[in-house]
């Protein structure tokens, strides 16, 4: 669950979000929409915790897996192979992956210093590891990796070439690639068509029709919000309006809630000119 209550940001003098407040479901299908520069995007960094906000509380649970697509490759990631930059996607697999290496170097390299009850608290917590490393999925990920860039446009002979060697669009379908795979429980994904043709938006619209956790979609693409959003939040003006429907739904429910709020107005101005003439 994402709970957002009383947030504020606000840079210099323009303020993108004033005393919002929102609540999205673990499971939900949510479209963020809004003009552009209106907050949507700080929203994403809130979540993922790469900025604070000003005021206000936003309440995550610790355990969840956060996926954000970002919009610049690590520095250091240009000579890696593009399917070991994809297949890199879970942090918690290379963590893993570094603390059985290392047990593995020390039961090696120290064991005639190791006693037998030392010997067995490492082979106990070697095991532990090796069960999470399976579970996490370690052992089908780089066909996984391979998978997803296949569906989002490369070929199988481009896979072992640098991801430096690629163009910024063909790195950033990398990139997605990488952020697919991992498994995360929140995914949010800032205009991910901007960098595909119509095959790879067919493939990516169905692999998240797939997707179990909380999908939270930035898109100017009205394709992708009819297809995977079930709830619209419109960020606009400081305030978030959420609307229970996918982009279609909320594109009608907005003209009709201004509609009644232009009669409204008109009705209010009528009395006062009525009280006015009395």
């Amino acid at each position: 669950m994402i709970d957002f209550q009383k947030v504020c940001k606000s840079y210099s003098e323009q303020v993108l979000l004033d005393e919002v407040s929102f609540r999205i479901n673990s499971g939900d299908r949510v479209g963020i929409v809004g003009p552009n520069g209106a907050g949507k995007t700080t929203i994403f960094k809130i979540i993922a915790g790469i900025i604070s906000q000003d005021k206000g509380e936003v309440n995550i649970p610790k355990n969840f897996r956060i996926g954000y697509l970002k919009q610049q490759l690590p520095d250091d990631s240009d000579n890696v192979t593009l399917l070991d930059f994809a297949a890199g996607a879970n942090g918690d697999l290379e963590r893993i992956e570094k603390n059985i290496v290392e047990i593995e170097q020390q039961l090696h390299e120290q064991k005639q210093n190791l006693s037998n009850d030392e010997i067995e608290a490492l082979l106990k917590q070697l095991g532990h590891l090796q069960s999470q490393y399976e579970h996490l999925g370690a052992y089908r990920i780089r066909s996984e990796a391979e998978q997803a860039l296949c569906g989002l446009g490369f070929s199988t002979e481009r896979l072992q070439q640098p991801i430096g060697s690629f163009s910024g669009g063909w790195q950033m379908r990398g990139a997605l690639a990488q952020i697919l795979i991992s498994d995360p429980d929140i995914l949010l994904l800032d205009e991910p068509s901007n960098y595909l043709d119509v095959p790879a938006v067919e493939w990516l619209c169905k692999f998240l029709r797939n997707f179990d956790g909380t999908l939270l979609l930035i898109s100017h693409d009205r394709f992708l919000l009819n297809k995977l959003t079930n709830i619209t939040l419109e960020v606009n003006g400081g305030a978030v309006v959420r609307y229970n429907g996918n982009y279609d739904y909320y594109r009608a429910e907005r003209e009709n809630r201004s509609r009644c709020q232009e009669s409204a107005k008109r009705n209010m101005d009528r009395r006062k000119e009525q009280m006015q003439r009395t």
